[in-house]
């Protein structure tokens, strides 16, 4: 087993922490109906958001023993011209984790406060390095680093915007609302660096489509953050307004995404979806309104319909021995 094992932890890249952001931000959405569907939901917030606590803990853990195993491997993560911005998937999922465990669980305590002043401290520095990278890159011979600039840009910079789902109640409000605003600040700056990508070099390769729904992740957990620190309704709308339509510009790339075979890059889809099922859901109560509340529930059933399918297509691919595995060199050199 373990001669199997070892070789296999060598891919744990830190995309795969966007199934604990998934079954999180899930969570979240199915805690957030109770007041519409019941008890019901509230059990399946609290199997999803565990599900999430466990997967946590066994990736730090894993991603820990590679560090000692296989530093090289994870080294190359680090220092890859495309992928090295996944690494904020890292403290992202320990926010989310965290606005589950005081949101749902209503835990709190100096414990979880230091928890959460670890990942907020963490994404704020992994936004520094990342942008301080590509601000080397541009000021050398060659020039910004285009092909560097996917969605996956968005995790390093407007993942600050989940930092209030637990900071607030922890009662570190200022904080929180000074790191959502760094977030904030950054989505359109970075939005507009990806459209004069495409424009000057064309569409991601066709493995990396999944990446154009992490666009709706900022608008909707950021409205998530607005929600938290006490913005009007009106606020929340609005950033619900431009989450839906990354939304459908996502969904306009859907059939393609899905004639790729799987990789740990559909994931991409789930902590996205799950997080604009959770804003409507937050839309629909506070504004009491039937046809936000319909739609609301199918946002719901839809990211859990995907977030279901993701999760199988993993355990197949577990079990098939099709991920852990070399990236196929498309993946790596077409970005």
């Amino acid at each position: 087993m373990a001669r199997t094992a070892t070789p296999r932890l060598k891919y744990l890249a830190p995309g795969w922490f966007a199934l604990v952001m998934g079954w999180g931000g899930l969570a979240l959405a199915w805690h957030q109906s109770t007041a519409l569907l019941g008890a019901p939901a509230a059990a399946v917030a609290l199997g999803l958001g565990w599900a999430a606590i466990v997967a946590l803990g066994v990736l730090l853990v894993l991603t820990a023993v590679r560090l000692y195993r296989h530093t090289p491997d994870l080294l190359a993560d680090l220092r890859h011209p495309v992928r090295h911005p996944l690494v904020a998937m890292i403290p992202m999922a320990m926010l989310v984790v965290a606005g589950f465990a005081v949101q749902v669980l209503r835990l709190s305590g100096s414990w979880l406060a230091a928890y959460w002043a670890l990942a907020a401290l963490a994404q704020l520095a992994v936004t520094v390095w990342v942008f301080h990278r590509f601000r080397l890159h541009a000021a050398g011979d060659k020039g910004p680093n285009w092909n560097g600039v996917t969605p996956a840009l968005f995790l390093a910079a407007a993942g600050n915007v989940i930092v209030p789902l637990a900071g607030v109640d922890l009662g570190f409000r200022a904080w929180s609302a000074a790191q959502w605003t760094i977030g904030a600040f950054f989505f359109p700056l970075v939005q507009v660096l990806f459209m004069v990508r495409l424009a000057a070099h064309g569409m991601l390769p066709r493995r990396l489509l999944p990446m154009l729904f992490i666009t709706v992740a900022p608008p909707a957990a950021g409205g998530l953050g607005l929600a938290q620190l006490g913005a009007p309704v009106e606020a929340a709308e609005g950033a619900w307004g431009v989450a839906l339509f990354f939304v459908l510009l996502g969904f306009a790339s859907f059939k393609a995404m899905m004639q790729e075979a799987f990789t740990i890059g559909h994931w991409a889809l789930s902590f996205p979806l799950a997080a604009f099922a959770a804003l409507s859901m937050h839309l629909a109560l506070a504004t009491q309104n039937g046809a936000m509340q319909t739609f609301a529930i199918l946002s719901l059933a839809l990211a859990s319909v995907l977030i279901a399918w993701l999760t199988l297509a993993t355990l197949r691919g577990l079990r098939d021995g099709s991920l852990l595995a070399p990236e196929p060199v498309a993946l790596v050199h077409s970005a």
